[in-house]
């Protein structure tokens, strides 16, 4: 990341800009803090607990006013979560975005998933309704995570273990791919993403269609549009087959 960072700062220089805002996990924000005594990196952190609901509902709450963030402003000058919450609020906006929301998931401490939420959008003098993604991040089956995906178009759940292998599961606060499904079904998402498999699986991990037909796995480098999410349960067998070990 700090590799990321440093390219983007040296693509600007000389440019006006703003900084970016980096949102992770409270050590992310502690390495970055001691790297950028060594190089700048032109950003500012948020930690994912202040991007929780609460937070949101406290900056709502506070006065409207939107201070400017100057280039100046690095990450070991102190800005307020409030001030920066209300500047990404801003950012999102621009994006077509209307909240960013991180949560708490059972796994190891400090970890969270994230909701993604749009804007309804004009198409053809017609209101199109936004839509709702949901990451869930490493995690055990939580209700965390449920009540996050609640009416979510998309439902991104980790799925390292197979059936067979919920004790391992249990163990490394992982999930089967049942209990990821599960977790679709309960939200009631529209469709659920599988991704985060073992590297034990070189190929498609073993599947029950029967239990797919909301559901699609993912792979490095995938990309899905909203038009594409009614067809993806009906990719797999052809995935199944594409991937099969030949052995």
């Amino acid at each position: 990341m700090a590799h990321i960072l440093a390219l983007r700062r040296d693509l600007f220089k000389g440019v006006a800009h703003e900084p970016i805002v980096v949102i992770g996990p409270e050590q992310i924000g502690e390495f970055h803090k001691e790297y950028i005594n060594v190089e700048d990196l032109d950003m500012l952190f948020l930690d994912c607990k202040s991007t929780m609901g609460s937070k949101w509902d406290d900056m709502e709450a506070k006065d409207s006013f939107l201070p400017h963030c100057s280039k100046r402003m690095k990450l070991s000058t102190p800005v307020d979560d409030i001030t920066l919450l209300k500047w990404l609020k801003k950012v999102l906006s621009e994006a077509g975005l209307v909240r960013l929301i991180s949560f708490p998931v059972v796994h190891c401490p400090e970890v969270f998933g994230v909701i993604l939420e749009s804007a309804e959008r004009l198409n053809r003098r017609k209101v199109v309704p936004g839509w709702k993604v949901v990451y869930s991040g490493d995690t055990r089956p939580c209700s965390q995570v449920i009540e996050a995906s609640l009416g979510a178009m998309i439902l991104i759940h980790e799925a390292t273990f197979e059936d067979g292998l919920v004790e391992e599961a249990i163990a490394r606060n992982h999930s089967t791919i049942k209990e990821a499904i599960e977790v679709g079904d309960s939200a009631g998402a529209y469709r659920v993403i599988l991704t985060h498999f073992s590297q034990r699986y070189p190929k498609v991990p073993a599947l029950d269609e029967v239990s797919m037909q909301t559901t699609c796995i993912a792979f490095d480098l995938m990309s899905v549009t909203l038009a594409d999410l009614p067809l993806l349960p009906k990719f797999l067998p052809y995935l199944k087959l594409l991937f099969r070990n030949s052995s």
